[in-house]
């Protein structure tokens, strides 16, 4: 009961073990059609060696019956019995029997033996007929031979030939063939079984990884050395997904802390404001001028959550944006101008550098939102008597705009994480304000990447920082683009 249950746990639940039973019943298919083949070749084979033998034989006695009389034909048949291992039947054109020696055919063999002797009789042709199956120890082969005197049938011949040795051979086989054939199904189910077992290893690796991660541990990742390029391909999709997974959780844990930590300052300082207010009765003006305290802070929170909303909704792949043709030439001269009463004030001076007839394809209000942030993230690190480039020119069917400042740089490390939403290196770059939350510059790459561009920065410590953003002039292939960028930052990406 025991084995029972093993095998139908193992065999039938598995699918390692119905591999190995599709493998069993595979090769049980082939070995019994291999044996019905070599059967029918055999067994034709030796009917037709038999037959040879028998025609050969009643060729010799007729043509010696055909050459002498009748009242010799006894003797001749006698002298043949003698040294002929089977029986002989001499039947007469009247239906008398003639001559038989030890046994019957026409009674051993039946309607089969009858129909041959009929046949031989009326067509003047030899017969061939069997008594039962080819391989039953009393099997006869028997042909039934017309005897021809002055044209016409007077009397058939028939001789039968035992297939007795023909059975032991026959039986050799089928016990050497039975032994082998059984000793290949137990290799084949073996063989399967653990090829199925040693295939299906990765997957047993895959599932306990995935209930490690499942568990909370997203640093779990797949270590399989398989050979097998599918296997390959499933485990590096995998550690791909586990890593994103990581990254989108460590990510979504450091952007609820730190939305936490923004939000809470703010409404912080604004119940404080309300409690400082509510103390004692204060006079129309001295609650109007809390009152606009209390509305700067409110406009912050409500910058923080617009700018959380714009990045929820590109997380979630839902910021639209509407597809027209933009003059970014006439953009950037727009917001560098709008920048100018604002900088000269901090004594920063404003240099631009913008190529005419820049035409892209995409949303003017968030390019512009865009450029607002790049030139105020500018202006918040540039010295006093420094100035800020702003260049646009076009190059390889693409726009090229860049921003750069004379503050005291980025450090290397930190401009990987210088696009994450709360992100600030303010131990690198100080800011004239409070005011930043750290969304500016990941608002800016998403919107970047809605239209198909790419934003990066370049900067060393005390040489200042340039942001560079690259995007698709209108009328070209975005998707040519994409795959062709593809290629030249990671070629090996194009052989994978």
């Amino acid at each position: 009961m025991a084995f029972l249950n093993w095998i139908r746990s193992n065999l039938f639940r598995t699918f390692r073990g119905r591999l190995a039973l599709l493998y069993i019943t595979l090769e049980l298919g082939i070995l019994i059609f291999a044996a019905g083949v070599l059967y029918t070749a055999l067994s034709n084979r030796v009917y037709y060696e038999v037959d040879e033998q028998l025609t050969s034989q009643a060729t010799s006695l007729s043509n010696e019956l055909e050459s002498s009389p009748f009242y010799f034909w006894s003797g001749h048949l006698s002298s043949f019995a003698n040294h002929y291992p089977g029986a002989i039947q001499l039947v007469g054109a009247n239906g008398l029997i003639l001559f038989r020696s030890d046994r019957s055919l026409i009674d051993k063999g039946g309607n089969d033996v009858s129909r041959a002797l009929g046949h031989a009789f009326r067509a003047g042709a030899p017969a061939f007929a069997s008594t039962e199956s080819l391989l039953n120890k009393d099997n006869i082969r028997v042909i039934a031979f017309p005897i021809h005197r002055d044209g016409r049938v007077v009397a058939t011949l028939m001789l039968g030939h035992s297939t007795r040795d023909i059975r032991s051979v026959f039986n050799l086989l089928y016990l050497l063939g039975g032994i082998l054939g059984a000793i290949s199904i137990v290799i084949s189910a073996v063989a399967g079984y653990y090829m199925a077992k040693r295939a299906l290893e990765p997957i047993q690796e895959i599932t306990s990884t995935a209930r490690g991660v499942a568990a909370g541990d997203l640093s779990r990742r797949l270590k399989s050395k398989s050979q097998d390029k599918e296997i390959r391909v499933l485990v590096r999709v995998l550690n791909k997904m586990f890593a994103d997974l990581e990254a989108s959780f460590q990510g979504q844990k450091r952007f609820t802390a730190d939305a936490s930590h923004e939000l809470r300052l703010p409404l912080t300082i604004l119940k404080g404001e309300i409690e400082v207010a509510l103390r004692h009765p204060r006079s129309e003006e001295e609650y109007q001028q809390i009152l606009r305290q209390q509305l700067g802070t409110i406009d912050r929170i409500q910058r923080i959550v617009n700018d959380l909303l714009t990045l929820a909704r590109s997380d979630a792949g839902q910021l639209e944006l509407v597809q027209t043709p933009v003059d970014l030439s006439l953009l950037l001269q727009e917001v560098g101008q709008q920048h100018l009463i604002l900088f000269d004030g901090q004594n920063v001076h404003l240099d631009m550098e913008i190529e005419d007839d820049i035409e892209v394809t995409g949303e003017a209000s968030q390019l512009e939102r865009t450029m607002m942030n790049l030139l105020s993230n500018a202006f918040k690190h540039a010295p006093e008597h420094s100035t800020i480039h702003l260049n646009a020119r076009t190059a390889n069917g693409k726009a090229v705009i860049s921003v750069r400042d004379e503050g005291p740089g980025i450090a290397e490390e930190q401009q990987d994480r210088l696009f994450d939403r709360f992100f600030r290196a303010d131990d690198a770059r100080c800011r004239k304000d409070g005011e930043g939350a750290g969304l500016g510059l990941a608002i800016c790459k998403r919107i970047v990447d809605a239209h198909a561009g790419k934003i990066k920065v370049e900067s060393k410590l005390g040489e200042g920082a340039t942001f560079i953003i690259r995007l698709p002039l209108a009328g070209v292939d975005h998707g040519h683009l994409k795959r062709l960028d593809n290629i030249l930052i990671d070629p090996e990406n194009d052989k994978a």
